[in-house]
């Protein structure tokens, strides 16, 4: 009997919440293979929401963006689980102070000052999208 216990806990810690280590590891720069996304978003469904976000950043920079050296050497060490954690946390601040404001805008400049912090390199990629979008 304790065989079978210590084989089936083995069983769940070896199964139950594996992550392999490449999960989020590419650039934000760049973009993982259908395969790769679908692994990574059945691993953790945020991945979804930075794939949205990802899409959504081409909106407002010029095409080559992404692909220019300046931003690859500033920016290409900025992964998917970067971005994947920052929006966690990001969301997990509106929620902590959502009580103490009337107002969604203050709610969200409170949220944007502490983020930055955290993440300063998230906040500078950030501030780069989109002061191409309104020049």
């Amino acid at each position: 009997m304790k065989k079978a216990l210590v084989v089936f806990f083995l069983f769940l810690a070896c199964g139950g919440n594996y992550q392999p280590n490449d999960v989020g590891s590419l650039s934000i720069l760049e973009y993982p293979d259908n395969k790769d996304l679908n692994k990574w978003i059945e691993i953790d469904s945020q991945y979804a929401k930075v794939y949205q976000v990802r899409r959504y950043f081409e909106n407002f920079v010029k095409d080559d963006f992404f692909e220019e050296e300046e931003n690859k050497i500033e920016f290409g060490n900025l992964t998917w689980s970067d971005m994947s954690e920052y929006q966690k946390k990001y969301s997990e601040l509106l929620n902590k102070y959502q009580k103490n404001y009337k107002d969604n805008k203050e709610l969200t400049r409170f949220v944007d000052s502490v983020i930055m912090i955290e993440y300063p390199i998230i906040d500078d990629f950030v501030n780069k999208i989109f002061k191409f979008g309104y020049d």
